[in-house]
């Protein structure tokens, strides 16, 4: 069914990650080829479950770096085999392009941006990381607030919305982003209106209800 045009919307909120920019396949290799493991299907597996586990432990917690680390050496115990000490890790892991430019995404950022609309972006993700792609693919300049999580809530969390969403305004605002779990869940805690991003056509098998769904961020252009 064709999605209807959107109506009251000020402010359009951007997830990054498999949203704006999306992750390699071969993420895992790229990491370790970075850090010199030669072990790529172990690392990929225990980093795998490393970034579940992030998602799990702080699911009620502000996300702040130390405890970061401390996930990384309970579930990533190669890297002690390989003589790698997990803050360095997570340093050297914040600097390495395991993704590539939605080139539909920043056009509709620009589109969007040029028609007067407010870009934002709330991201599950430290500064440091995001911040670089987001110059680095040109997106930053359309960009009005950037919301990560240093040393704050997961989107999920409840007291996320009153870091974004003003009160009394929540027709305002619209999130779009690629995970049913963390931002459309957002979106619905916060009493918002969302766009799932599932250019997979997968199947919604999860609580969590968007108000509208797209496969090309080019449908954004026309529902706005």
């Amino acid at each position: 069914m064709k999605n209807k045009k959107i109506e009251g919307i000020k402010t359009i909120i951007w997830d990054c990650d498999n949203t704006i920019w999306i992750h390699r396949k071969d993420e895992a290799n790229i990491i370790a080829k970075h850090f010199g493991i030669a072990e790529v299907e172990k690392l990929g597996k225990q980093f795998s479950e490393m970034i579940k586990q992030f998602n799990k432990f702080f699911e009620d917690k502000k996300v702040v770096r130390w405890k970061i680390e401390k996930i990384i050496e309970v579930y990533m115990p190669i890297l002690e085999k390989y003589e790698i000490k997990p803050a360095v890790f997570l340093k050297e892991w914040l600097r390495i392009e395991t993704s590539f430019l939605n080139d539909d995404a920043l056009e509709a950022i620009k589109y969007l941006d040029a028609k007067g609309y407010e870009n934002i972006v709330l991201t599950d993700w430290l500064w440091d990381a995001q911040i670089m792609l987001l110059k680095k693919y040109g997106v930053l300049p359309y960009i009005k607030k950037i919301y990560t999580c240093d040393d704050m809530y997961l989107k999920r969390n409840p007291k996320t919305k009153t870091r974004i969403i003003e009160e009394g305004k929540e027709e305002q605002y619209i999130m779009v982003g690629d995970s049913l779990e963390s931002d459309i869940a957002f979106a619905n805690v916060a009493g918002i209106r969302s766009i799932w991003f599932n250019p997979g056509y997968k199947t919604n098998d999860t609580p969590n209800k968007p108000t509208y769904e797209i496969s090309s961020m080019l449908e954004l252009c026309k529902m706005c």
